[in-house]
């Protein structure tokens, strides 16, 4: 479609045409709103009449435009007018890259700079993860004042077509490096090929999947070509099938470099342009490093010594060399691979989850490194996952998804292995990295952190304290034993296997974590010596050290481990680490592998307290924040009629139930007062709330009147080391279930009838582990559903009221069930969403086929004390209530709920800065 001088797209005035290509047609234009000089670029017409492609391109755009540095052309946005599509880009003037070429070789001491800007804009797009895809010298130019753009950023990917019928280029003879791109809507379909010929990597002539790698091989031919003239394989001939058989058959002819090329960028070009991806360049911070190191070494004296001789960067640790090739990098990342007599260089950048991955935060440890530090496990969507630090992706490890919700794995002593716990049946799990079938090792409740040395697998049980068992299997036997009123928390084995390095706390308040002690205990005399007071999560490393977390801080300091005591003082030595939301743990997100280097997530560093909103989700997943204000929510319930919200709050200090009327004010009205008050259940007709409560010392049952008159009545009574948490009321008001919970991960469901105030429990479902929890009456009154993990099938089961002895599975390794306000459906959380259930009561009891709902679970927060849910259902049957953290925002594009967590921050060789700040 051409366009006349002097007609419009949009706010556009069409000044003249600049060129035509195989992406569409670029005209000079002006913005009459900001009067500057613009590019129009107007798309095919046979693209613009897909629709899909059409909005999967604005989808993309968008991220393109995020795209911000001197030498990336920028993309201003798009424009839909008359029919016409285009993209408005930045006009940059001057000459093109191949038109500087067509003149002859650039002299090295011009070409460098040049090329360093070209890497500089690639690390920038790399960064966010976008891959360009197309790199050449037509689409790279130098303005007048010798800066560098290189534009079209990941246009090839935009604008992904399906190939070609004729494997035939279009014109006569055109000119390779205007060869059509060929490409399809799937980068893994066979025979497909994306980017121009001459520039493409073997990868992308085989058409298989690209990623940074492919940009890292044209850059590599931009520069020979820029430094000797001449393309880097030179075909026989003038099709694309002739560039592609150059690329993949033929080697550059290193002889036509220019005699005063500095050694080391020789080097760097054969690292750039080797065939096998696996070992060319990682990371193009290394090539832009390059051009700032100093060399007397020339091409003419480097010789067959170049080649013959492994570089710098292969003779560099391996696992220094992967972790280029995983995650963004800063400009420190250089120094980590250039050989040194000194000690190894501290190297930082990150792992970013994929958009449909979310970290499954139950309050346990989320990730883990191996030993030797080459690969990171981490848990998210209810699963494992796993990545080497030489590869891009992480990938899942099958045979843990079964399992609904894999919890604190820990690598073997070779990293070969890992043990999870298994919410699903309550077990300690070993499985292979590879995947395949897990092994069951015991059951036990849910670990209260966890290690792996040479003499088995250490684990914590909180007021049952610590525990040892074969990683082969076996019956557990008990290392440290603890008071009533303690937790042990993070037990490791120290060199030696003669003590254990644990952290002690003491109360039940969440803040105990940032008060508990860190201890070391013999093993053979059970002499127990505390080391350092208010920290928690402790880890020894192999440089000599122990560190500690303190709310969001990690502290180190010096240890003697055969003498068993500290030699300085605790120094902070990183901030910003996020620690576990649940009150019972105090799991800080981070691990240190042997060799010394650390892995961790970074989010906020408490606790408790976390600032959160009430949102109310569909089953779509879309989202609606409520207007409450943010606050440490818990635990919301929509009242009988739908008008109004309890929920509780919990700093870790203050703990109390609110009322939150749904009238669109931002106003909550506190109903409790005094001592810790959580957990609020509606009484049937609206009137009043139930709620734990430790007023009167035990952690029982009261309820109140929901508009704030009269005072809390006392419901149930609890024993010393239990503590009672209300469930579910029945229909007719007169039987209330509740969690009885003892000591660490112990429960039993019981009930209160309330004419008489007598408990009960309900049948034989009694402290078998981690069950049963989360009780909830059907609407009727006639069903109690619940939570099983105490023995084999676990699952969500459905018993009548009162109980006959009947019990019926709903659905297999399931949690948290929750009935339709009709009683048709039961939703559970199940594989890491929430699913629906059928329930057909009558003439005999009967439920379909659990049916996922588009919710995520990792995106609500999930599972409360005692097991209970932290999500409700309105009267009307149509929305969910949660709570999600106070930063998180609904999808622009769709509403659903976008994650805050989704990162891990990595740091190889830590132990490095640890000697140099917390020095014995």
């Amino acid at each position: 479609m051409a366009l006349m001088s002097g007609s419009r797209v949009g706010p556009y005035e069409i000044v003249s045409p600049l060129g035509v290509g195989g992406m569409g047609e670029v005209y000079r234009a002006r913005d009459t709103k900001l009067n500057r000089e613009v590019a129009v670029k107007i798309l095919p017409t046979e693209f613009a009449l897909d629709v899909d492609r059409l909005a999967r391109f604005k989808r993309e755009a968008q991220v393109l435009a995020s795209l911000d540095h001197p030498n990336i052309g920028a993309i201003y946005g798009f424009e839909d007018a008359a029919g016409v599509h285009a993209l408005v880009l930045q006009l940059v003037e001057g000459p093109t890259l191949a038109d500087r070429i067509a003149q002859g070789p650039i002299p090295v001491d011009e070409a460098l700079p040049i090329a360093r800007q070209i890497a500089e804009a690639l690390e920038a797009a790399h960064e966010k993860g976008v891959i360009h895809r197309d790199l050449k010298p037509a689409n790279i130019k130098v303005t007048p004042d010798g800066q560098v753009k290189v534009l079209d950023f990941g246009l090839a990917k935009l604008l992904e077509t399906e190939p070609a019928t004729s494997g035939q280029p279009r014109g006569s003879r055109p000119e390779l490096t205007n060869s059509p791109t060929m490409t399809s809507p799937a980068m893994t379909i066979p025979g497909v090929i994306l980017g121009t010929a001459a520039y493409m990597s073997p990868e992308q002539s085989k058409g298989r999947q690209t990623d940074r790698r492919a940009d890292i091989w044209a850059f590599g031919c931009v520069l020979f070509e820029m430094l000797t003239g001449k393309q880097t394989f030179e075909a026989s001939g003038d099709t694309v099938s002739d560039a592609v058989a150059a690329v993949l058959l033929k080697e550059p002819n290193w002889s036509a470099l220019p005699v005063d090329t500095p050694g080391h960028i020789q080097k760097l070009l054969r690292r750039c342009l080797e065939k096998d991806p696996k070992k060319r360049l990682p990371h193009i911070a290394i090539a832009r490093f390059e051009f700032d190191e100093p060399s007397t070494e020339t091409a003419a004296t480097i010789g067959a010594r170049a080649i013959l001789r492994a570089p710098w960067w292969k003779r560099a640790t391996p696992v220094l060399i992967g972790a280029l090739a995983t995650g963004i990098l800063t400009g420190a990342v250089w120094w980590a691979f250039k050989p040194s007599a000194s000690s190894p260089i501290v190297t930082r950048f990150s792992i970013t989850l994929p958009e449909e991955q979310q970290f499954t935060n139950g309050g346990r440890q989320m990730v883990a490194i191996s030993p030797d530090g080459s690969h990171v496990v981490y848990v998210a969507n209810q699963r494992l996952f796993l990545r080497a630090m030489s590869d891009n992706e992480a990938k899942p490890i099958a045979g843990t998804f079964p399992d609904v919700v894999a919890i604190n794995p820990v690598f073997s002593p070779d990293g070969r292995s890992l043990v999870y716990w298994s919410q699903g049946d309550g077990t300690l799990k070993r499985i292979a990295v590879t995947g395949g079938a897990a092994v069951t090792i015991c059951a036990i409740n849910n670990p209260f952190g966890m290690s792996w040395g040479a003499d088995g697998i250490v684990f914590g049980q909180g007021r049952q304290g610590i525990m040892r068992v074969s990683s082969d299997g076996g019956k557990p036997e008990t290392l440290v034993t603890v008071n009533d009123n303690e937790t042990a928390h993070g037990p490791q084995v120290l060199p030696g296997g003669q003590a254990v390095l644990f952290t002690l706390a003491s109360g039940t308040t969440p803040d105990r974590w940032d008060t508990a002690k860190v201890v070391v205990q013999s093993l053979r005399t059970g002499e127990r010596t505390t080391i350092i007071e208010g920290g928690s999560d402790t880890r020894y490393l192999q440089s000599g050290h122990i560190v500690y977390a303190h709310s969001g801080v990690l502290f180190a300091v010096p240890f003697d481990a055969e003498r068993l005591r500290v030699l300085g003082g605790p120094v902070p030595v990183l901030e910003g680490v996020s620690r576990a939301y649940a009150a019972a743990t105090g799991t800080a997100q981070f691990s240190v592998s042997r060799t010394g280097s650390l892995v961790y997530i970074p989010g906020p560093g408490t606790t408790t307290g976390t600032e959160r909103e009430l949102a109310f989700i569909d089953r779509n997943g879309v989202m609606e924040l409520l207007k409450a204000r943010p606050a440490p929510y818990e635990h919301p319930r929509v009242s009988p009629d739908g008008t109004r919200v309890a929920v509780d709050t919990d700093d870790g200090k203050n703990a109390n139930v609110w009322i939150y009327e749904l009238s669109g004010t931002t106003s909550v009205r506190q109903l409790t007062f005094g001592a810790r008050n959580k957990y609020p259940v509606w009484a049937p007709d609206g009137k009043r709330v139930a709620f734990q409560s430790d007023r009167e010392g035990d952690l029982a049952i009261f309820w109140q009147l929901a508009d704030g008159t009269g005072t809390a009545e006392r419901l149930t009574r609890s024993e010393n080391d239990t503590a009672h948490v209300p469930e579910s009321w029945s229909s007719d008001g007169r039987t209330l279930s509740f969690d009885v919970a003892k000591r660490a991960s112990e429960h039993g469901l019981w009930t209160l009838s309330l004419p008489d105030r007598k408990t009960a429990p309900f049948d034989d479902v009694q402290h078998r582990g981690n069950a049963p929890i989360a009780s909830t009456f059907s609407p009727d009154g006639r069903w109690l559903a619940y939570t099983w993990n105490g023995s084999e099938p676990t699952g969500v089961f459905v018993q009548p009221f009162p109980a006959t002895g009947a019990k019926y599975l709903v659905a297999a390794s399931a949690l948290h069930p929750m009935w339709s306000p009709d009683g048709k459906e039961l939703f559970v959380a199940a594989r890491g969403r929430f699913a629906s259930v059928k329930v057909l009561a009558q003439p005999a009891f009967s439920v379909g086929n659990p049916s996922p709902l588009q919710i995520q679970i990792d995106r609500l927060r999930e599972g409360g004390g005692g097991g209970s849910r932290e999500r409700d259902i309105t009267p009307d049957g149509k929305r969910f209530i949660g709570v999600v953290t106070a930063n998180t925002q609904p999808d622009s594009s769709n509403g659903r709920i976008q994650a805050v967590l989704n990162r891990i921050q990595v740091v190889l060789n830590w132990s490095e800065e640890l000697k140099s700040v917390a020095a014995k």
